[in-house]
């Protein structure tokens, strides 16, 4: 070898070396565990979708019809360079990939801001290939709603921003920031909105295109805003509105309609309407009253032509400025984005909550599926068929249930007869592998036969309701998607029609020992117990509590675990569910797995780290700094652990002793389920929070 070779080669050898130890200490292990690396070893490794995912922003290029660009939430931005046939992930430098708002400079189309969940603003000069944090004056967390650019002087920007509440409670710390030199720096234009007690803040701001110094905002619970000089001062402009829950206001660029405006709220009116600039508003809702309004946009050649993206109703439609509206598509999705190409008017996306990007090219008439290339689903479960190898079900938290039938190369939608498509988690009948159940959040139970072409059919006597609304998983818990974490900010409207619900369903499975035994954990209801394989149900006691996870002994089908909302402890049942005690630990526990080879054996993951329980004592496994989401026990290979973290995914082959890294391409990433391939040994299924499946087949 060359000397000049081996000098460089020493020192590069040396520097791994201490990279790997200064990591493995950082994992904070306790004495008796180790973290070692290199990373696991495996044949192949790849994200197999589905395709789709949280799509909270959108935005389109100003010049080319072809350029489009949405924000995800998890998985950053996303750039179609082909009108929405194809997306690549343009989040290179993006250092937080909750993209909550996109702003495209209308002059030099290149320039685009995002704005993030709690980590104010980003910048790119490259049409998204690199970012640059633009944040310098920001509230610190800050969530950006919106963002609107002065199109006479793009060097003006508008943010739209929220900080830390008093948990979930006001003061909301909502401030309208305003930047003067592209971003660089911001300072408040709007803030203290309600008094100091409220500081409400702003979901949409607009900049008047033909007036560029009167600015538009709505604001959360204290109606519209308007500034008649940049942001200087600000003014409520209310005259006519009944409703001041506030989520979007548009308004029309064309010069004969500078002062037609709507603003969309969130509780019962829907859509206001003002030809004035706000001095006067009428509503704009006929025939669609308590539309729960997210976002709006307008056909930039038509004033009168409005689209309403909501939580309730779909897409809406008027042709008429409010006077008529129609349904124009996509229910019972959730919406969050809408936006019109401006220069070809006939094509819009919409983003949805869980369901990915739709596009329409005909004016609404029409909507298809835009997810092509954008990895950002929330897959809560994998259910792999024991006798076909390549069979393959994932439940998509918006999205229903997909099937692949070439381990994962593609994927269908399997949605028929299913009326919740936000699904917790899937099952197969052990002693009928052609029986799937799907548990939701607010429908209750299905099962689809795939020996016939039915679908889904509710089934679940005895199951619980609830008269909350109350999400299946708090804001702070590593499972709560974007709509529970913002539950609570959302959550004020409709308060006089609430009605009973079916409970959130999250966990179910089968005694090893006694199939027919099955159990089922709620998010509010505690156990519920089936004898007869899911088809009737009676409670288990834990009334009031939300199960996140349940295991049960592999030989006493009567002994189970539950891992719940209960600070401290774990609870365990020896008689069924009839009655339960406490294993107590000073932590929050997330999930529980019970050994498959030593009964009165279970490992639970917390938020500090994994733990074996047995008889009646907890044993620190290590990784005690990561908070443990899921645990997967390899039923063919004794003392083989996976554990599944908000950050990622670790390995022991000793039973805990020692923990390897999986894979770097789950750096990052909240794992929320882990599954074995029943017939094809060594491929381990990792499903994401907002990124999908990564398929791994290892060599142990």
């Amino acid at each position: 070898m060359p000397a000049k070779l081996k000098f460089l080669i020493i020192p590069a050898i040396i520097v791994i070396f201490l990279s790997l130890g200064k990591q493995s200490n950082s994992v904070g292990q306790n004495a008796s565990n180790s973290l070692y690396l290199p990373l696991l070893s495996y044949g192949t490794s790849k994200w197999i979708g589905p395709y789709g995912g949280t799509i909270v922003a959108a935005a389109a290029d100003p010049i080319d019809p072809n350029i489009v660009y949405v924000g995800t939430f998890g998985s950053g931005v996303y750039k179609s360079i082909n009108g929405g046939q194809y997306w690549s992930s343009v989040s290179w430098d993006l250092a937080n990939l909750e993209v909550y708002s996109l702003a495209i400079d209308p002059k030099k189309p290149w320039i685009l801001y995002a704005g993030t969940y709690h980590n104010q603003v980003y910048k790119s000069v490259d049409g998204g290939n690199t970012w640059s944090w633009s944040g310098t004056g920001m509230q610190n967390p800050a969530i950006v709603y919106s963002l609107a650019i002065d199109p006479v002087n793009p060097s003006i920007i508008y943010a739209a921003t929220r900080g830390e509440s008093n948990n979930g409670f006001p003061p909301w710390n909502g401030i309208l920031y305003k930047s003067s030199n592209g971003g660089q720096t911001w300072q408040p234009s709007l803030e203290n909105v309600g008094g100091i007690g409220v500081k409400d803040w702003a979901y949409s701001v607009t900049v008047n295109p033909n007036q560029h110094e009167q600015v538009f905002a709505a604001l959360h619970e204290n109606n519209a805003f308007r500034s008649d000089n940049s942001g200087a001062t600000w003014g409520v402009v209310n005259t006519g509105i009944n409703d001041p829950s506030g989520r979007s206001i548009i308004i029309s660029p064309q010069p004969d309609y500078a002062s037609t405006l709507y603003y969309g709220v969130w509780h019962y009116d829907s859509v206001y309407r003002t030809i004035n600039g706000g001095d006067l508003w009428t509503g704009a809702n006929r025939g669609i009253p308590n539309v729960m309004v997210y976002s709006m946009a307008l056909d930039p050649f038509s004033a009168d032509t409005v689209y309403v993206a909501s939580f309730s109703h779909g897409v809406l439609k008027t042709i008429d400025g409010g006077r008529n509206w129609g349904y124009a598509g996509l229910l019972p999705d959730r919406l969050y984005a809408i936006v019109v190409n401006p220069r070809k008017t006939s094509n819009l996306f919409v983003g949805t909550l869980g369901d990915g990007l739709y596009a329409s090219t005909d004016f609404t008439v029409s909507w298809q599926r835009s997810n092509t290339g954008i990895n950002n689903a929330m897959v809560t479960s994998v259910v792999h068929s024991p006798t076909d190898p390549y069979l393959v079900f994932a439940s998509v938290y918006g999205a229903g249930v997909y099937q692949s039938i070439n381990q994962g190369q593609t994927w269908q939608e399997i949605n028929l007869g299913l009326e919740d498509k936000f699904v917790h988690e899937l099952a197969l009948d052990p002693g009928n592998h052609r029986l799937l159940y799907a548990l939701t959040d607010t429908g209750g139970m299905y099962r689809n036969d795939l020996n016939s072409s039915k679908g889904w059919v509710k089934i679940g006597i005895g199951l619980p309701l609830s008269d909350t609304s109350d999400p299946a998983y708090p804001a702070d818990h590593p499972n709560a998607s974007l709509d529970m974490k913002e539950d609570f900010a959302e959550s004020e409207g409709h308060i006089d029609s609430v009605t009973m619900t079916n409970e959130n369903l999250l966990t179910m499975i089968y005694a090893p020992s006694n199939p027919s035994i099955v159990y089922l954990g709620t998010g509010g209801s505690g156990v519920y117990q089936s004898t007869n394989g899911g088809l009737n149900w009676y409670p288990a006691e834990l009334g009031g509590q939300s199960v996140y996870d349940l295991a049960v002994d592999t030989s006493d089908p009567n002994l189970v675990y539950a891992a719940t909302n209960t600070p401290g402890s774990m609870q365990y049942t020896t008689n069924g569910g009839k009655s339960w005690n406490q294993a107590l630990l000073p932590v929050d526990f997330y999930s529980v797995a019970a050994s498959p080879g030593v009964p009165g054996v279970v490992y639970t993951g917390t938020n500090t780290g994994i733990y074996r329980y047995q008889a009646g004592n907890f044993t620190p496994l290590g990784l005690s700094y990561q908070t443990v989401t899921c645990i997967a026990l390899d039923p063919d290979r004794p003392g083989v652990i996976f554990a599944g973290t908000s950050s990622g995914a670790y390995y022991s082959t000793d039973d805990g002793d020692s923990w390897k890294f999986v894979d770097n391409q789950l750096s990052g990433q909240t794992v929320l389920s882990i599954s074995f391939d029943s017939t094809i040994p060594n491929v381990v299924y990792f499903s994401t929070k907002t990124h999908g499946v990564l398929m791994i087949t290892i060599k142990y």
